[in-house]
């Protein structure tokens, strides 16, 4: 109970590992303005559309769209200028305007699946994801080798809760470009972030094996394993994330754990003891510490850890509760009864709940000593 109690408050201090460093997400991709033709015989309208695209090219949106609206009133089924103009309007915030320009440039380019995963895309800001959906579908069907347009699918059903739908988009966008890390990252974060912990797997270790000592891929790997009960694996990768960065005491805390779970002590308690020279200050690691050593049977140094803790926190009930288990194992009963007393009288619920259990057991150990004394001076006698 005493260590499961511990370890939940470690686990707190944890949370953030992987899904801090954990995995990465492919960032949805914006719809393409089209390329401009460079070419020294362009006519009128295209030296108006190559003017517009060098402004657009510089983020000059003003004069980009004033250009592009000459050229549709040069020709009104310019195709290319809808879609530029559709991207200005997007980056402008104008989403109805940009929705508008972007059917307009499906309406003349019906075959471009560039046109519809534009239009799509600005549905997708809108947060009209049925339509953003609709419209990536249709631009799979006209180009079903572009693993981009899977990703941004698979990134809308996600926002829609569409799990399955965005497993297999995604799946799909890694075996167009099955070397593109960051797209089988964004999967095996969708699987982690689910819990579909064994299923995360095998996409960390490919992504490991393209970037091999990416901290970024060991540390959720280490995590990975310790959720399926592989504490080994587990160890493992913690332990060559932490070659790489030595002083990251996150890194620390988890490598403890992993040891923790195999009831390898001595591992454990070396990797808690260097994370408190780290950060010495870290009262939960202390009561940490003070419960690994009592488990190992280094009881004053179980005392000394809880002393540490109570010298930052001077009314810490799981650092009260350390001394008391350490008094308890050293036979010390009374003493022990005093500083679980100390741990109820905090009011903390969790600790004193424990605390007054540990007392009533106390007692007992005290009322069985006396009744072995009784007994041994009978039989002197």
């Amino acid at each position: 109970m005493f260590g499961r109690l511990l370890t939940i408050s470690l686990v707190l201090l944890t949370l953030g590992l992987i899904l801090g460093c954990g995995g990465q997400t492919a960032t949805t991709e914006q719809p393409a303005t089209p390329a401009k033709q460079d070419t020294p015989d362009m006519s009128e309208i295209d030296k108006h559309y190559y003017i517009g695209a060098e402004y657009l090219k510089n983020e000059m949106y003003v004069d980009a769209q004033r250009e592009f609206k000459k050229v549709l009133e040069m020709d009104p089924d310019y195709e290319k200028a809808y879609r530029s103009l559709g991207y200005i309007y997007l980056e402008q915030g104008r989403l109805d305007e940009s929705i508008n320009a972007y059917k307009r440039s499906v309406e003349l380019a019906p075959n471009d699946a560039s046109a519809y995963a534009s239009l799509a895309y600005a549905y997708r800001v809108l947060g009209e994801f049925d339509l953003a959906i609709q419209n990536y579908m249709i631009a799979n069907e006209l180009n079903p080798d572009n693993p981009d347009y899977y990703v941004n699918l698979g990134s809308t059903y996600e926002k829609q809760g569409m799990l399955a739908e965005a497993i297999e988009s995604y799946r799909k966008a890694i075996e167009l470009r099955p070397n593109d890390t960051t797209n089988i990252l964004t999967l095996g974060n969708l699987l982690y972030v689910n819990e579909l912990y064994a299923d995360a797997i095998p996409l960390y270790e490919r992504a490991l094996e393209l970037s091999p000592d990416d901290n970024n891929i060991l540390k959720p790997l280490g995590f990975l394993y310790s959720k399926v009960g592989n504490f080994t694996a587990s160890a493992d990768y913690y332990e060559s994330a932490i070659a790489q960065a030595p002083d990251d005491v996150q890194l620390r805390i988890s490598a403890a754990q992993a040891y923790m779970d195999m009831g390898m002590n001595d591992q454990a308690i070396g990797h808690t003891e260097k994370a408190l020279e780290i950060r010495p200050d870290m009262v939960n690691l202390l009561t940490y510490l003070g419960d690994m050593y009592n488990t190992s049977g280094r009881y004053n140094d179980a005392i000394a850890a809880a002393d540490r803790a109570l010298a930052v926190d001077s009314n810490n009930a799981a650092a009260f509760c350390v001394k008391g288990k350490a008094y308890e194992k050293k036979t010390m009963y009374e003493e022990a009864i005093r500083w679980f007393q100390k741990a109820v009288n905090t009011g903390d619920a969790t600790w004193s709940s424990y605390a007054t259990k540990e007392i009533a057991r106390q007692q007992k150990l005290i009322e069985r000593r006396e009744l072995i004394k009784e007994q041994q001076e009978l039989e002197g006698e």
